[in-house]
């Protein structure tokens, strides 16, 4: 993280985390949802007890038709969301939140606001000390529905979400789904939010748009009011509050040189990523939704480097059948032939639980449980499905299969011997595919980073889920604010986990790609070329700024200071060298 420039006054910064790169400067607009008046009142007797039951239920209903509105108002960019709306959706007859208000309506003649708000202070109170990441993430969504459910209630309009000027910041606790298909439509500068971390739902979105966020901006509320003049640092995670002049004017003109550089990039895109000194990368893009593709064509991408597949099995009640999946495989492979695209299998289980899938069981903690290939291997009739879709696909370009989780070589050569036996099936189905496809494991598992010898001898290629690696190697819930500063990139563990895999490629020809958050992060993607990776992969807007930087750099000096940071002993050490060669080489972009 880059320090403010010194002439700023200290007690004029809050510091949270840089959600979405871009700096915004503009009049602030404070929304508080808890801000709600509520009525308290007891029923005079109990003969009003069923027509305030039904009150809150046509309160839940309203939230329910809102929030299937939202997920059908999303922008195909935001269509990662619709799993969050889902849900909510299911928690609005959760015996948690409203099954708690009808007993308090029925038993104790509460008005439906306050049943309501008191079940959220008991559910507040009941968890407050618990530290488990998935209980803490459920409360976020109980809290979030709950409120949505009291502005139902109060049927008021000032306790929506408030029309957003153009070029205003937009200071909120969080948003909620709702409010994230409302904030689409608008011009607004920039986002702060007390609440989220770097991978959180509401960083997700603004990422999706390029809106500078700066989100787990604790307290803001107390020191930020409504028309303050802000500057919001989405990169370095700074929220300045009314700053002097001598501060508009720095900010101002790194505003101006990040939109000169980006409209320059953007126009070279399609060159392609090569060093000063002759070094080749190839830069590849991660997608998830086939309308994505002009977007992956139009910024320079040399192919698809990681394809989710899960959404296709999202929203819907029925699993998607073998013809539907082949033709939108066929579709993407067909579009960007010659091109190379690596499919994902899917990653289901842990945060993506979806409706059609067979049930993965509740687990305490579902970061350790039944997700990637363990679920893909618990569900072999689906699994085939997909495997079969991908084969008969492959025949109309480049396809490789890459398998996500993978701890060990059993479970890769399980599905090897999976994909054998669909082969012969296929032919024996006179089915056209391609034999032998390359099948790649994803390392993101640090067990997997010491067996990655034994993988190499039977893998065709490695990618490195970089997020999922950081996340379980340094014990950090990287969507947890609480811990979001220990989630470090740069962290000497991490480095030197990523210097022996790409080490091990090298010696053993191993082609190796690098997929997570930080391929696209320009201080960090130069230090992993430094350290030997030579094909990156990330969100397609990321891709025309990293050609950009490697084209202007030289791979000597990358490796020069990737060998510094090998050295360092702690992420703050790292962090500052990483940032001052982007300092040397970038000026225009951090000054």
């Amino acid at each position: 993280m880059n320090s403010p420039p010194p002439f700023v006054p200290t007690d004029s910064i809050l510091t949270g985390v840089g959600a979405s790169t871009g700096i915004a400067i503009g009049k602030a607009l404070v929304y508080n949802h808890r801000d709600l008046h509520l009525p308290n009142y007891q029923l005079p007797n109990a003969n009003l007890v069923p027509s305030e039951l039904e009150r809150l239920e046509k309160a839940k209903n309203q939230v329910r038709e809102q929030l299937i509105a939202s997920r059908e108002s999303l922008p195909l960019a935001l269509n990662s969301q619709a799993g969050i709306i889902d849900a909510h959706i299911l928690l609005l007859d959760d015996p948690l939140l409203t099954g708690e208000a009808n007993y308090l309506i029925r038993e104790e003649h509460r008005n439906a606001e306050q049943a309501i708000a008191c079940t959220l202070n008991k559910i507040t109170t009941l968890m407050k000390n618990v530290t488990d990441e998935y209980i803490s993430a459920r409360l976020a969504d109980v809290e979030i529905v709950g409120y949505s459910i009291i502005t139902a209630l109060l049927n008021n309009a000032a306790s929506q979400l408030p029309n957003i000027p153009a070029g205003s910041i937009l200071v909120v606790q969080d948003l909620n789904p709702a409010e994230v298909a409302k904030i689409v439509a608008t011009k607004v500068a920039g986002l702060a939010t007390e609440r989220g971390g770097a991978t959180s739902h509401t960083a997700i979105v603004a990422q999706a748009l390029e809106l500078p966020t700066v989100v787990g901006l604790k307290n803001i509320a107390s020191r930020v009011v409504t028309g303050d003049t802000i500057i919001l640092d989405g990169r370095n995670g700074h929220l300045i509050i009314r700053p002097n002049q001598e501060t508009l004017t720095f900010y101002r003109t790194r505003q101006e040189m990040e939109w000169s550089f980006n409209a320059e990039i953007v126009r070279s895109a399609h060159l392609i990523a090569v060093t000063l000194d002759g070094h080749r990368v190839i830069i590849m893009s991660n997608m998830e939704l086939e309308e994505e593709l002009p977007a992956v064509m139009s910024y320079g991408s040399e192919g698809i480097g990681l394809y989710r597949t899960e959404f296709m099995y999202m929203n819907r009640k029925t699993l998607p059948t073998e013809k539907e999946l082949f033709e939108v495989y066929r579709r993407i492979v067909e579009s960007l032939a010659p091109n190379p695209v690596i499919i994902r299998t899917l990653d289901l289980g842990n945060d993506k639980i979806v409706e059609s899938a067979p049930l993965v069981p509740l687990e305490l903690n579902q970061a350790l449980g039944l997700r990637g290939i363990r679920y893909c291997l618990h569900n072999r009739a689906l699994f085939k499905t997909q495997l079969r879709a991908i084969l008969r696909a492959s025949v109309f370009g480049q396809v490789q299969i890459m398998l996500p989780m993978i701890s060990n070589l059993d479970e890769l050569r399980t599905t090897q011997a999976i994909i054998s036996d669909l082969e012969r099936n296929l032919k024996k189905d006179d089915q056209p595919y391609t034999p032998n496809l390359p099948i790649g494991v994803m390392i993101e598992i640090p067990a997997t980073v010491f067996i990655a010898r034994e993988l190499a001898k039977e893998a065709a290629f490695f990618s490195v889920g970089t997020n999922d690696l950081i996340q379980y190697s340094l014990a950090v819930d990287r969507s947890n604010p609480e811990v979001s500063d220990i989630y470090q990139p740069l962290h000497p563990a991490i480095l030197r986990m990523l210097h022996q895999i790409l080490k091990i490629g090298r010696k053993t020809g191993t082609p190796i790609s690098i997929c997570g958050d930080i391929s696209a992060n320009d201080i960090i993607a130069p230090i992993l070329i430094g350290l030997g990776a030579t094909t990156l992969s990330m969100p397609p807007a990321a891709v025309p700024k990293i050609k950009r930087i490697i084209r202007m750099s030289s791979f000597s000096e990358m490796r020069s200071w990737s060998e510094k940071l090998l050295k360092t002993k702690t992420a703050l050490e790292a962090s500052k060298i990483a940032t001052g060669y982007f300092h040397t080489k970038f000026p225009e972009l951090l000054k």
